[in-house]
């Protein structure tokens, strides 16, 4: 299901976006555990204000959108703004995956969680939910150009993350390495 599916009962479009929109608090809190509270949370207060939604409209990005101004508005309530919570790189991964078990390399998630909150976000509503740019900047209430710009900081931060963590690895193929594995 992408942005364009639209529901008439927001009750049923939310349980059938439930894993979606699990995983997108647990990225948002950090922790799943926590994710899963910012969660419940944001469901009591969608229903209870249900009349908010505009039917007709895409119900994933509004839910989406719904879930990051609770966390926005509880960040407020705290003296500091940019917290997050303390989770090792295994937890912090098993946000990550999705029924097929999707697994990434210890770099790559080292590198994914030490981004800032709307950095990962913008990577999974684009890359991972298949948001376009102007629906991920819907949620995160900035423009469709601030998402691309987004989008080309992390991927080159992370293309020199690999590139220097290939160049500090040493070769384990048992060649030389180096230019065409030639003795001196």
């Amino acid at each position: 299901m992408q942005a364009e599916d639209l529901y008439d009962s927001i009750r049923t479009g939310l349980v059938t976006i439930l894993p979606r929109l699990k995983r997108f608090a647990g990225l948002l809190a950090g922790e799943r555990r926590m994710g899963e509270a910012l969660l419940g949370r944001a469901l009591r207060r969608m229903l209870a204000e249900e009349h908010r939604y505009q039917r007709g409209t895409a119900l994933d990005r509004w839910a989406f959108g719904e879930i990051y101004q609770l966390w926005l508005e509880e960040l407020r309530d705290h003296t500091d703004l940019v917290r997050q919570a303390k989770v090792s790189d295994a937890s912090f991964a098993r946000l990550f995956c999705t029924g097929e078990r999707t697994a990434f390399d210890a770099v790559t998630v080292s590198f994914l969680r030490g981004l800032p909150p709307q950095q990962r976000l913008t990577l999974l509503l684009v890359y991972g939910e298949r948001f376009d740019h102007s629906d991920a900047g819907s949620v995160l209430d900035v423009t469709a150009e601030t998402i691309a710009v987004r989008l080309v900081r992390v991927t080159a931060d992370l293309a020199d993350r690999l590139s220097a963590h290939m160049a500090a690895t040493p070769d384990t193929t048992g060649g030389a390495s180096g230019r065409g594995g030639m003795a001196a």
